[in-house]
């Protein structure tokens, strides 16, 4: 291992090697990825495994947890449904496969070959109709390990009957205490189903092609449906005026009953299943309607609302909140400030904000000095949608204002790839594309599409090169299907002469020549600064009686030589793909 473990971390390992089907059940922040990986490596050390499934419940922890198992020196790759199916199928054969349930029950079972070990990360997910249990269910391995900070008791015995037996490091270990952090940020998904997406899709069509107050509206409209629920939206459409007259042609989809009235109410569910035991939760919501709802289908919770003076008596409304039996206080945005429940342990955002002060007020309302175990704040966001969009503008406000939301920063990271971002790389993957095109494959707005894309370069997920069309932009991870599609505008023409200039941050001096030449300078330079964030070129190419000057910019990063030999190799094809903008 490329860390020392802890002696509790150590004490884990030998214990769960020794039980062989184990549960290591240890507050968050102690170390539970350490843990797995060393006991995988131990394993793969004996020759007793020589393939791993390892289970996480979303698609940013598969991302995380494959990210720390490769910077521990393991063979680990990420598999979940955000991926192409290319990238995928490469997963699938790696020793240590780091994949969500879902994905391992609908197309993993007739690829993966039987596992030797499996690790179930949040193996409290290990009950009932989850798919946890399906995978628990099809793969039985000798080794087995499952993960998690609290071990529901009326779940241990069943979750202990699919993974093996459990053992719990106590909160007031002194060993581990130091490690413990305050409060914990999590992220929950609660996606929409195919007929929500379609209804979402079809207004944003509409939002689109209008402007000014329309497209307000309309904007309105598509946070309401995915940041509060379709029971807003029907509401706020009942209301009649320019809303109505805009959705008068989805209104057959809108009332469609394969539309939730709240979508996030699945996830709320199992927010609160997930956290048994935790002494009061409040849950932020933005309309009162979605409010009622949430009341109705918790009232195992005894669920208090807190929705302003117009609609209960606060007074009357706090007292409730504050007995014992309430356990669940459901807030619009009346509750923000007036809440006083230091006692409360559990925090969920339903309804994002990106204003900074409301999100500080609602974290400060778990925050508070309060005696008990970690806190917990918990935000449900809808993926691939605007709603992750808010997510992340709150949180990077919240910090800006110097407040920790708790969330890792890999997993802030990922949250951003759930948007749209994702569907327009997983498009990439397979077909590299102009701008419009990508439009018009993803059914995203022109002018949303051209930020995002912008965001996939800056980060390294895209890359693009020239052609008579404009700019292509592929996936940096499939920089072959950019040569199958645009072969001939990355077929270089070696005896052409360009200046070229690689930046690693600052500009490097400037390299002169004939293509090999150019590469053979360059590939030594970007051995010694690690990466290029930029490189910029200038070509002579002759056209009829004319020598024109062409400038190529690259703005993405180059950090191997297959990305640097597609930027050049597109460079010196300048001939074939020059038009009058790229002049100087």
């Amino acid at each position: 291992m490329k860390v020392k473990l802890r002696d509790y971390q150590r004490e884990a390992v030998d214990w769960a090697l020794k039980k062989g089907q184990s549960i290591i059940c240890m507050p968050t922040g102690t170390g539970k990825t350490i843990i797995a990986a060393a006991w995988i490596k131990e394993l793969l050390r004996r020759g007793l495994a020589r393939k791993i499934l390892v289970l996480e419940p979303t698609r940013f922890m598969v991302e995380q947890t494959a990210r720390v198992f490769k910077s521990l020196g393991l063979p680990a790759e990420p598999v979940h449904g955000s991926l192409s199916r290319g990238i995928r199928r490469r997963g699938w054969s790696a020793v240590i496969v780091v994949a969500t349930p879902e994905i391992v029950a609908s197309e993993g079972l007739g690829i993966l070959d039987e596992p030797d070990a499996l690790v179930v990360d949040e193996c409290h997910h290990t009950t009932g109709q989850d798919p946890y249990v399906d995978v628990a269910k099809a793969y039985k391995p000798r080794w087995r390990l499952g993960l998690t900070a609290f071990l529901p008791p009326s779940r241990r015995r069943e979750i202990e009957d699919y993974i093996g037996d459990a053992r719990c490091w106590s909160w007031e270990d002194p060993r581990l205490k130091k490690y413990i952090p305050p409060w914990v940020g999590e992220v929950y998904e609660a996606p929409l189903n195919n007929v929500e997406e379609n209804l979402y899709k079809t207004i944003e069509k509409l939002w689109d092609s209008t402007h000014g107050v329309e497209r307000v509206i309309l904007g309105n409209a598509l946070r309401w449906l995915v940041r509060d629920g379709a029971e807003a939206l029907r509401e706020s459409y009942s209301r009649g005026g320019l809303l109505h007259r805009l959705l008068e042609g989805v209104e057959g989809l809108l009332y469609n009953p394969m539309v939730r009235p709240a979508h996030k109410l699945p996830s709320l569910l199992r927010v609160l299943r997930d956290h048994e035991g935790f002494r009061k939760a409040i849950v932020f919501v933005d309309r009162i309607i979605i409010a009622r709802i949430i009341g109705e289908s918790t009232r195992e919770y005894n669920p208090v609302l807190l929705l302003g003076r117009r609609h209960i008596d606060p007074k009357q409304a706090l007292g409730a909140a504050r007995r014992e039996e309430s356990k669940l206080i459901v807030a619009t945005s009346a509750g923000e400030e007036g809440i006083d429940l230091p006692e409360a342990d559990l925090l969920v955002i339903w309804s994002h904000t990106a204003s900074p002060l409301r999100f500080i007020q609602r974290l400060g309302r778990i925050l508070r000095p309060g005696e008990g175990r970690q806190k917990t704040a918990v935000f449900i966001a809808t993926p691939d949608t605007i709603d992750m969009d808010s997510l992340i503008d709150g949180i990077v406000e919240a910090e800006r204002a110097g407040v920790r939301v708790g969330i890792e920063p890999e997993v802030i990271e990922w949250i951003w790839s759930m948007s749209q971002k994702r569907r327009a790389l997983e498009v990439l993957e397979q077909r590299p594309l102009t701008l419009d095109l990508l439009s018009q494959a993803i059914e995203a707005p022109l002018k949303r599409l051209e930020s995002l894309v912008k965001w996939l370069v800056d980060r390294g997920y895209a890359v693009y090169i020239y052609t008579p069309y404009g700019r292509v932009y592929g996936s940096k991870h499939s920089i072959d299907a950019l040569y199958k599609y645009y072969k001939e505008y990355l077929t270089p023409e070696l005896d052409l002469h360009a200046q070229v200039r690689p930046y690693a941050g600052e500009p490097l001096r400037q390299v002169r020549g004939p293509y090999q030449h150019v590469l053979n300078k360059l590939i030594k330079l970007l051995g010694k600064h690690g990466y290029f964030n930029r490189v910029t070129g200038h070509i002579r190419v002759r056209v009829g009686a004319v020598e024109r000057l062409v400038q190529a910019v690259y703005s993405y990063r180059i950090d191997n030589e297959e990305t640097l030999r597609l930027i050049l190799d597109n460079m010196y094809s300048a001939k074939r793909w020059l038009k009058h903008e790229f002049l100087l």
